[in-house]
């Protein structure tokens, strides 16, 4: 970040903030398995000559840190906290690319609080981050993703199981780390109104989830920390303990969410 700080700097003057947020502000960054997530706060709207500048400076990191994953928006003060608007699309960098029509934006009540409560200033001038996130505006937007994006994973899996088929070892441990502790992280949101990191919600799952499937969350875990020790031997057992507990933990999530509104 101090290498993009800097190349920032030096080839555009519209930067005033430079804030990560993320698993570096949630204190559980994995070195080789984590991005680094940041959100630069500018004067203005950039320019075509600024998005060169910006593009330059991006070109001129993952140049020296390739093997590292960033990602981030440039956004205006007026942008911290807000609904994000179609009609006039982020600047981000996703995918090691500048994108200018807001693919890949990190745009939702999730960052807001991140950056709020945890974010952490690495260059320019503190923002006073005086928005409001409430907790029904996080927990709506994470049931929504749930009973979209999750319960569409959990169908095809489901699917999956059902006509038989099967992943490789390493596709396998992806879906674990993936599924598991992403699933967690909603929980944990819907219940708790706060938010924690994939390896903080995988040790959150440990002490409110079932023991039976107390197995696939420690080898969630250790997937994400990039530890070799595995509890299955049985690959298809594997699969149906990951496709049982994200079905328990949709129905769990929506249980906690319509009492808190009745």
């Amino acid at each position: 970040m101090s290498k993009l700080t800097g190349a920032l700097q030096s080839r555009t003057s519209i930067i005033e903030s430079i804030y990560l947020y993320g698993s570096v502000a949630l204190g559980d960054y994995i070195d080789g398995t984590s991005d680094i997530d940041f959100v630069v706060i500018v004067s203005e709207s950039p320019t075509e000559e600024d998005i060169k500048a910006i593009s330059d400076a991006h070109t001129e990191t993952e140049r020296e840190y390739p093997e590292v994953d960033i990602m981030g928006m440039y956004l205006l003060a007026q942008d911290l906290g807000q609904p994000y608007c179609a009609d006039r699309p982020s600047l981000n960098f996703y995918n090691k690319q500048v994108h200018t029509n807001g693919f890949g934006a990190d745009w939702n009540p999730i960052t807001w609080w991140i950056l709020k409560h945890r974010g952490i200033r690495v260059a320019g001038a503190e923002q006073s981050m005086n928005y409001e996130i409430d907790t029904q505006s996080l927990s709506r937007y994470v049931i929504e993703n749930m009973n979209s994006y999750w319960l569409g994973w959990i169908e095809r899996l489901e699917q999956f199981i059902a006509t038989k088929g099967s992943f490789s070892t390493g596709q396998l441990d992806e879906a674990v780390d993936w599924c598991a502790l992403g699933m967690l992280r909603q929980l944990y949101t819907v219940s708790e109104q706060g938010v924690k990191s994939k390896v903080q919600a995988g040790e959150y799952g440990l002490t409110v989830i079932p023991e039976k499937w107390h197995s696939i969350i420690q080898e969630a875990i250790w997937i994400k920390q990039l530890r070799p020790k595995r509890v299955y031997v049985d690959n298809d057992k594997r699969l149906g303990d990951l496709a049982a507990l994200l079905r328990y933990i949709h129905v769990e999530a929506n249980r906690i969410y319509n009492a808190a509104k009745s």
